[in-house]
């Protein structure tokens, strides 16, 4: 009874496809031949749904964009912190002005070590256009963070954090 029945539903499926692509190529037919005559290439002889398409699609290329921050002032203070997965990279800086944004530790050389196996990461944020001074030293701070793995720890010895008036240099 179990094969009469997927097989009754089966050839239901397969009349089924084939009347709907009957319907694609009579369509297709049509629009075929009057594109033919018109000296442009079929859509193909496969009929049904799906057609080839001719035209080619030309993606743009992406272009990074012009680096505009500049060093935060002074680095003060730089912790690694390790745990399970590898260690955390917090960076404390100090400005001369309130309003710095997009404050980043930016990896030199993709975050790879050097010769001498030092990671060195720059101390960047975007200089607002309009500044004022904070009422507070600590409202003239910045923090940044990044994270080294495990994995590429293993050939680090230090870290450096470079500002635009001084650097630290963290070691194992």
């Amino acid at each position: 009874m179990k094969k009469i029945f997927i097989t009754i539903i089966a050839a239901s499926f397969v009349v089924g496809c084939s009347g709907l692509g009957s319907l694609g190529n009579s369509a297709g037919s049509s629009a075929g031949s009057s594109g033919r005559s018109s000296g442009g290439s079929s859509a193909g002889s496969s009929g049904g749904f799906f057609k080839k398409r001719e035209k080619e699609v030309q993606l743009e290329q992406r272009i990074p964009a012009a680096e505009t921050r500049i060093l935060i002032p002074v680095v003060t203070e730089v912790q690694v912190d390790a745990f399970r997965g590898g260690v955390l990279i917090k960076a404390k800086g100090t400005l001369d002005r309130q309003g710095y944004s997009n404050v980043n530790l930016v990896a030199v050389n993709k975050g790879l070590p050097d010769e001498n196996g030092v990671v060195t990461y720059e101390f960047k944020g975007e200089k607002p256009k309009y500044t004022r001074a904070g009422p507070t030293p600590r409202s003239n701070e910045v923090y940044a963070g990044a994270f080294i793995t495990s994995i590429r720890l293993a050939s680090v010895k230090r870290i450096r954090v470079v500002a635009a008036q001084n650097q630290i240099v963290k070691s194992k």
